[in-house]
């Protein structure tokens, strides 16, 4: 992805708040209890998922976003994709938007899947004509092709996920916003989504993912993005953000730590390769070169004061 690539969305000073309704404000209890529902109206707070957000995503770029779960990252997805409005900043994008964000979520389960594929792509703006060119591609993809015509209520639900990332996937987007819905489905179809996901990168189209699957992110993208308490802290190269997002929840969970220090471990005993990168960067850690040096200086201590024998 060339840096100077035209810019696909740009995003300035983004923040959003929700409100956050006290316990003793459900409607029950301010008929019942009036006094106290006006008390715990004066104790409401705001919460903002999204604080102060600016960067910019290019034509063709794979941009991820990885975070704690609660960091803000799906509210900032959706923000992007319109589907919520921001309460400070803008969001422009320049291109057709596709989402992935809730697979199956605007179906209709009284309808066949074949009409529920075109009614999606007419509310986007496509035509009936480019839909139907495109379902015998959509239908393929998700392995429905004797069910398409039946209503949705007798789909299962890993048959919605799939009809829905096939009609998202096969609109021709020029961005494309994804949001974890590749966790779902059975190990075979999700490495088909990857395998899409990478013919539309290959294709120039831009591409915005939120996703726990760390490895996918290091696979897939140009530049990444880690989020914590609704604030973007960092940004840069997939791998140097995946090892900070780590290394902030290894400081949080000791079971985490236990689980990369095992990780680490079994991983050099059995790839030489892994070993020597690992020996390498050890090697150039402050720290390390820090423990080194002062036990390099008491060793020296050491055999100033050994007394001589013979």
């Amino acid at each position: 992805m060339p840096s100077e690539a035209p810019v696909a969305m740009s995003v300035r000073g983004v923040s959003k708040r929700f409100h956050m309704v006290g316990p003793g404000q459900e409607l029950k209890t301010m008929l019942v209890h009036p006094l106290r529902a006006w008390r715990t109206a004066h104790q409401n707070r705001d919460l903002w998922a999204v604080r102060d957000v600016s960067f910019d995503i290019r034509e063709g770029e794979f941009f991820s976003i990885i975070g704690a779960n609660g960091s803000g990252k799906s509210s900032l997805l959706r923000l992007l994709a319109g589907l919520s409005k921001p309460t400070a900043g803008t969001v422009e994008s320049k291109g057709r938007v596709s989402t992935l964000l809730e697979l199956g979520s605007g179906f209709h389960p009284q309808v066949s899947g074949r009409e529920n594929a075109i009614l999606n792509g007419l509310l986007i703006g496509m035509t009936r004509a480019e839909m139907e060119a495109l379902l015998p591609a959509i239908v393929e993809f998700a392995g429905l092709q004797e069910f398409i015509d039946q209503p949705m209520r007798t789909y299962s639900s890993g048959m919605y996920v799939r009809l829905g990332f096939a009609i998202a996937a096969f609109m021709e987007p020029e961005i494309l916003l994804v949001d974890e819905v590749l966790a779902v489905g059975d190990a075979r179809f999700q490495e088909k989504c990857y395998d899409h996901i990478g013919t539309l990168q290959r294709k120039g189209v831009t591409i915005i993912m939120v996703s726990h699957d760390l490895s996918a992110v290091e696979r897939f993208s140009d530049r990444a993005a880690l989020m914590e308490r609704g604030r973007m802290v960092l940004i840069g190269k997939p791998q140097q953000v995946v090892t900070r997002h780590l290394e902030r929840l290894a400081e949080t969970s000791p079971e985490i730590r236990r689980a990369l220090e095992d990780g680490i471990e079994e991983l050099i005993a059995t790839s030489p390769e892994a070993k020597e990168r690992f020996d390498e960067a050890l090697s150039e850690h402050p720290e390390y070169k820090r423990l080194l040096a002062e036990k390099q200086a008491r060793g020296e201590a050491d055999a100033a004061v050994e007394p001589p024998t013979g």
